[in-house]
């Protein structure tokens, strides 16, 4: 990717490769949310992705992080939401996630 992100980068890749997570790491759900989907980031933000997973497995999560840090070359904060967690961040966040 090239260094000056955007929100349109972020998005569009992972639109492309959402099939790819989907068949690899049993990703149900995935959105951007942080600065980059309000479009006010800076040279030290990480990317902040909100997932559902099929399956709540480590190797999952894991391969994931690897992934989508190759592919953008940044940090990545990965957050899980799950049916059986009512977590106030989660719903706090969700009002600016942008889902691909």
């Amino acid at each position: 990717m090239k260094s000056k992100l955007t929100k349109d980068d972020i998005l569009n890749s992972l639109r492309a490769d959402k099939k790819v997570m989907q068949e690899r790491f049993g990703v149900v759900e995935i959105g951007l949310f942080g600065s980059y989907a309000t479009g006010n980031p800076n040279e030290q933000s990480d990317i902040d992705i909100l997932i559902k997973l099929k399956e709540p497995r480590f190797e999952y999560l894991a391969g994931l992080q690897i992934f989508l840090e190759r592919k953008f070359s940044k940090n990545i904060e990965i957050t899980r939401k799950s049916d059986k967690i009512n977590n106030q961040f989660i719903k706090k966040i969700e009002h600016q996630t942008i889902y691909v």
